[in-house]
């Protein structure tokens, strides 16, 4: 008597969909992060542009239309800034999707594991009763051979 789980196909289809799940769900998480050094890049590099901004100005060092350049500059740094904050939520929304369904793909996974450890232990069990009917039987067949 052989154990044998009749679900291990299913098993199996579902571990590596749950690895395809987890393969996407990094990607995702890896994008989100892109996103958001972008945004912080921008940042840095609108504090670092104002910082100069400041600097030129308050030495005197601009004429008017820096200024008036400078100022669009500053304006096309905030946009962008926008535009990646925007993109950075895109991506968050997507790599908690994603996250979702990669434990919704483990967790059926790990149902049909512990569906399988459970049979196992039902096989065990029922592969003991068996050996015991067996070796009862045995024994009461050499009982009767020596009382003849």
């Amino acid at each position: 008597m052989r154990f044998h789980f009749n679900l291990e196909r299913l098993k199996n289809l579902k571990e590596r969909l749950e690895e395809d799940a987890k393969r996407i769900f990094l990607e995702a998480t890896a994008e989100r992060i892109r996103a958001e050094q972008n945004l912080v890049d921008i940042n840095n590099k609108i504090k670092t542009e104002n910082k100069n901004f400041i600097y030129q100005i308050s030495n005197n060092l601009v004429s008017i239309q820096e200024i008036q350049q400078w100022r669009s500059y500053l304006e096309s740094l905030e946009k962008e800034k926008i535009r990646l904050g925007e993109i950075y939520r895109e991506k968050m929304a997507i790599e908690e999707e994603k996250r979702k369904k990669y434990l919704e793909a483990r967790k059926e996974r790990i149902i049909l594991e512990k569906l399988k450890e459970r049979k196992f232990e039902e096989y065990k069990i029922e592969f003991q009763r068996e050996e015991n009917r067996n070796l009862d039987e045995i024994g009461i067949q050499m009982f009767y051979r020596k009382k003849e």
